[in-house]
């Protein structure tokens, strides 16, 4: 995408840098607590894509379990009938003393901002490792990947075909279920003269490391019986377009390559190093940067400590970015009213992970955990009611049914590679 620089300044009231989850969910409370309490003040939401991305979607969306528009929302459709704007740009640098963030469609002055600018890859400066893999970090990349995976197919419907995740975390065992789940199904029916295998390497001895044993010993053998190879105790060394180095001296084929082994923030290249502590925006308790009450920061690209307990830093994930944009939200409102809030408290719900279709894992407390079909509808479940809109809801749920009983969306689209496999 390319946007041309202006020279326009435009003055926001409220402005959210990212729409992600945190920002998205930041600007759904902001823009109806707002209008409940008739306050004259308004939103101005940028981002460089013209649409929200659910990103926990994004590994079925890549294995065509779900369809590109199961995971996005345009943002114009969210600011329709508000007195809110959005702008597509590229946020570059926030000065906080002048309350100016620059972007790539001019400078944009504010009272009060908030930055969900969200993460990327993490490559652990793994040689080649960037240039080629694959990973699932936005809708583009997501569809990138399974247009990559069709086309390998379609070129050679007799080669062996070997799909690597690198990362035993949530998303990569949620991607190595995918696959398998598409291996085992889609392609030995669509292509039965094909050959695929999907492998998981992992650095440390078990796939789900902080989640209890149980749930890593029940995960593991659900994959191992989808026919996952797991590699465990291994790590990658180097990457080039035909193979894996890993650090045991062995080497894996490059067929399709997907890194999850975590993610940084640029938080640093737009604020003052003050404002920063390993690599995230340092916040108080009630989620604003220590040095600036003026500006807020959430999701991952913010570090977020227990207002109890200094030590615990809360994660980085889907639920946690949802609850801190909804308290900003909530929060800058009962600013501007003249009240107090609470600090922020983050306690999860519970973690819902899915290992494949139609079983899930469902995490309550370390006493209280579900397996199988009852987690899977659970999660699914919750993401319908994340989504905005009564009509949109009942279209994902019947689009959801009806693909139960048939093939995966899985098409080649011919997107232009950014990668050199």
């Amino acid at each position: 995408m390319t946007i041309h620089k202006t020279q326009t300044t435009h003055h926001a009231d409220i402005l959210i840098v990212g729409a992600g989850i945190a920002g998205y969910e930041a600007f759904r409370t902001l823009s109806k607590e707002l209008k409940k309490h008739k306050i004259k003040k308004t939103i101005t939401l940028i981002d460089q894509n013209n649409f929200f991305t659910f990103v926990p979607l994004l590994h079925e969306v890549a294995s065509g379990a779900v369809e590109p528009t199961h995971a996005s929302v345009p943002i114009r459709e969210l600011i329709h009938n508000t007195p809110h704007t959005f702008i597509r740009a590229r946020m570059t640098h926030i000065d906080p003393e002048e309350k100016i963030v620059s972007t790539t469609a001019g400078n944009i002055t504010f009272e009060t901002c908030v930055v969900a600018t969200g993460s990327t890859t993490n490559y652990f400066n793994t040689p080649g490792a960037k240039e080629h893999t694959y990973h699932v970090r936005t809708l583009r990349d997501a569809l990138t990947l399974q247009s990559a995976l069709l086309s390998k197919l379609e070129s050679c419907t007799t080669c062996p075909l070997s799909i690597t995740i690198v990362g035993g975390g949530y998303t990569g065992v949620e991607l190595a279920a995918e696959f398998a789940q598409l291996v085992n199904h889609e392609l030995r029916q669509l292509y039965p003269t094909g050959k695929a295998s999907v492998t998981i390497i992992e650095p440390n001895q078990s796939i789900l490391s902080i989640l209890p044993k149980k749930v890593q010993t029940k995960v593991t053998k659900r994959l191992t019986d989808m026919h996952v190879n797991i590699l465990t105790g291994e790590r990658v060394t180097e990457v080039t377009s035909t193979e894996l180095k890993l650090a045991s001296g062995n080497t894996l084929p490059n067929s399709i390559t997907i890194w999850s082994t975590g993610f940084t923030t640029d938080a640093g290249s737009f604020l003052p190093e003050s404002c920063v502590e390993k690599g995230r925006i340092l916040t108080n308790e009630y989620l604003q940067t220590k040095q600036h009450s003026s500006i807020y920061a959430l999701g991952d690209v913010a570090r977020i400590v227990d207002p109890t307990n200094p030590e615990v830093v809360y994660p980085q994930l889907g639920e946690a970015a949802h609850k801190a944009g909804e308290y900003v939200g909530t929060h800058i409102v009962r600013t501007l009213l003249g009240k107090q809030t609470k600090p922020f408290r983050f306690k999860s719900h519970a973690t819902l992970m899915p290992i494949g279709e139609w079983y899930g894992v469902a995490i309550f407390s370390p006493r209280i955990i579900l397996f199988g079909k009852l987690a899977w509808w659970m999660r699914r479940t919750a993401y319908v009611l994340f989504m905005p809109g009564f009509l949109r809801k009942l279209r994902i749920v019947l689009d959801w049914t009806l693909m139960s009983f048939g093939f995966r969306h899985i098409i080649d689209l011919q997107i232009e590679e950014e990668h050199d496999i």
